[in-house]
């Protein structure tokens, strides 16, 4: 079964393809299927690396101080990829963003979809957004609370597919008691230190202060390019051949040369 162990998780992977290693981390609104058209597109290319964060989809773990850095670390480690490129959506983003920084010798370029930075604060959700859906979550009604994150992240609608995918996350199934995040080091603090290529992918319809995180992103990182595409936070699936084209041009140049 495509496991590995790391930190104390399973996390699940699914891999395809050959060549230079790009690791896919999904956002907060479902688990590796968000990226799966993409990886299918750059395996001709690429090994191409999706995995399911510690409490999104098949992946599993106990309850306690957890660390995402250390969990992207871990599975690089476990399936012997010295360096790869990331490419993170939304949440996932953010992830790849802080990974790239604390540990520069292991990526070899960064792909920020529509993400986040840790330590620079956003608020995409109305106040009374976040009240309506502190109240369902309090009450357990899963439905409402989707379609909150709907009205926010999916204004060009959303499918079956999109709520499928909504329940294999912690806001669906919950955390194990004891189950937290550990802090990480604000990435906004160091921005100016991100070395390797960089695209910044900003979708149109996202929320204005989520669109100004992505443009804020690509001012500061030295050299990172700026590309806003037609869609919302969806955009892996509603836009799969225009992002995959963009990810073969800008990792086909940025890729290392074979040894």
């Amino acid at each position: 079964m495509p496991y590995v162990d790391a930190n104390g998780a399973r996390l699940w992977y699914e891999e395809e393809g050959e060549g230079p290693a790009v690791l896919f981390v999904h956002g907060g609104l479902g688990d590796l299927r968000l990226w799966e058209p993409e990886a299918h597109a750059l395996a001709p290319r690429f090994r191409c690396i999706r995995y399911d964060l510690r409490f999104w989809g098949r992946s599993e773990a106990p309850g306690e101080e957890f660390s995402p850095l250390d969990d992207l670390v871990g599975l690089l480690d476990a399936l012997d990829v010295k360096q790869a490129a990331l490419v993170g959506l939304s949440l996932g983003g953010g992830l790849a963003l802080d990974a790239t920084l604390a540990h520069p010798e292991r990526v070899w370029a960064l792909a920020h979809v529509g993400a986040g930075v840790s330590g620079m604060a956003v608020a995409p959700y109305t106040d009374e957004q976040e009240s309506a859906y502190e109240a369902a979550e309090e009450r357990g009604d899963l439905d409402t609370m989707m379609e909150i994150d709907f009205a926010v992240w999916a204004p060009l609608g959303a499918d079956e597919t999109m709520r499928e995918l909504w329940r294999t996350t912690p806001d669906a199934r919950g955390l194990p008691d004891g189950a937290r995040p550990r802090p990480r080091d604000p990435a906004n603090e160091r921005l100016e230190e991100v070395a390797v290529p960089t695209l910044v992918v900003v979708p149109t319809h996202d929320p204005p202060a989520q669109r100004a995180v992505g443009k804020t992103v690509a001012h500061r990182i030295p050299g990172a390019r700026l590309v806003e595409l037609d869609s919302d936070h969806y955009l892996t699936l509603r836009e799969p051949q225009q992002l995959a084209e963009l990810l073969i041009e800008f990792l086909g140049a940025a890729a290392p040369a074979e040894e």
